[in-house]
């Protein structure tokens, strides 16, 4: 049984037996007060139970938000700029012994 389902029938049953308890008769009453204080320490235990429950839960979500928030973030930004190469001189055209004198003249 969920613990709210739990905090809410020990809070009806402590309030339902507190309102009728006295009018039955004064003995019912005082026989009833530690079956009443039980309920109540149920319901009072429940209520933490769910309270922490929900804590973690959020907790839960909201790391998962932050991770989506940081994938999302890391995916828009572009990559970094690849290193420039440093420019190779111009290569030298070999020119025979004999082609040069040609040239030359």
């Amino acid at each position: 049984m969920p613990p709210l389902l739990l905090f809410l029938a020990g809070v009806a049953a402590g309030a339902g037996a507190a309102i009728v308890a006295p009018a039955l008769a004064p003995e019912a009453s005082r026989n009833l007060r530690p079956v009443l204080r039980a309920g109540l320490k149920l319901a009072i235990a429940a209520g933490t139970a769910a309270r922490s429950a929900a804590a973690e839960a959020a907790e839960t979500v909201e790391d998962l938000y932050a991770e989506a928030q940081a994938e999302i973030a890391a995916a828009a930004e572009p990559p970094p700029p690849k290193p420039a190469r440093a420019k190779r001189a111009p290569a030298r055209k070999r020119v025979r012994a004999g082609a040069k004198a040609t040239a030359d003249a």
